[in-house]
This record gives structure tokens, sequence and C-alpha cells, in this order.
């Protein structure tokens, strides 16, 4: 079948046949599927690429069209400006984000990342608290990784974990879960 022969609506369809086909499951059997899937038709997948608005399937589900990438801002004030973080945890993570998935670095620090935010007018009074609470949160947002030298104030080394790559590309998709907590 040549290319211009091909049904250009028959992702579109798919993508609504797996967005119902997901409804009522939780995120860990979300994830056995789509592992499943990966391993069934031999692809390779990484972080989703695309967001945008949000559009209704029949069946009242709701999958995002492909408006944007998620790697195409070009700064991080763009991004900052998309996800629309509420609280000094939710801009940290966003910041981390932008260094992570979008910068393609290996790991986070606290200082950079208020430094970023700073430059912003987002600065926040103590990036380590924040990042606590992204650990703490069920699931963990984010994870430390390592802590260099044995005092308090030592740098502390983060990664953001999948759920918290998934919340920031939520964010940006203006989904938000509790649209009351601010």
């Amino acid at each position: 079948m040549t290319e211009q022969a091909r049904d250009p609506f028959a992702e579109i369809d798919a993508m609504k046949a797996v967005a119902t086909a997901f409804e009522g499951l939780d995120d860990d059997a979300i994830a056995r599927v789509v592992r499943w899937q990966i391993d069934q038709y031999g692809v390779s997948a990484g972080a989703p690429r695309r967001v945008g608005q949000r559009m209704q399937t029949n069946s009242g589900g709701s999958i995002l069209s492909e408006s944007e990438s998620l790697t195409d801002f070009e700064s991080a004030a763009e991004l900052m400006a998309a996800a629309r973080p509420r609280t000094e945890v939710e801009k940290v993570l966003v910041a981390g984000y932008w260094f992570q998935v979008v910068q393609n670095q290996s790991d986070l620090e606290g200082q950079t990342i208020n430094t970023e935010l700073k430059h912003q007018g987002h600065g926040v009074k103590n990036v380590t608290t924040a990042f606590a609470g992204l650990i703490s949160q069920k699931p963990q947002l984010a994870i430390q990784l390592r802590k260099a030298g044995t005092s308090k104030q030592a740098r502390k080394k983060y990664k953001l974990t999948i759920e918290g790559i998934k919340k920031v590309q939520q964010m940006i998709a203006g989904i938000r879960e509790n649209e009351d907590d601010e």
C-alpha cells in the first residue's frame, strides 16, 4: 500500500479504540497492557511525544490530539507557561522536566532548577523541600539519586520518575486530577 492510499484516520481510530479499551483500568493495568503491546508488535516506545487539546471519543473517553511536540519548547519559560504550575512543588517538577526530558540531562540538581525558576520569576523558598514533596507523593514523582557530601546542605542529585514525567505531560495537556487543589 502506498503512502497516498493509506487511510488518514486509521491511526486516530486505533487511538480511540485503545482509549476506550483502557476505560476503567488502573495505571498499573494500563502499563502492563502497553508493555505487552510493545513486545507483541516489536516496536520501541519512548515517552509520549505529542499532547494538545482533548478530543472526546464516541464512548466518552478522551484522547489527546497531536498539536505540538513535548520537546518543541524553545525555552523553559514557554514550558512553564504551557504547564501552568500552581505550587512550588509543581514548579520544581516542571523545571525538572525541562532539564531531564527536553534538555536530556541524566540527573537534576536543585540549585540549577531554582536558578532557572528565579530567572523566570518563579523561584522557590526551598528547592530541597519541594523535591521532598515530589518524593513523598504516591506514586513518587521524583527520586533522590545521591548526595555529595555529609552536611545537611550537601548537593543532592534527583531524577523524575515516569509518573513525574506523565504528570507534567498531563499539566501541559491541561488535564488536572484535582482542580480544587491550589
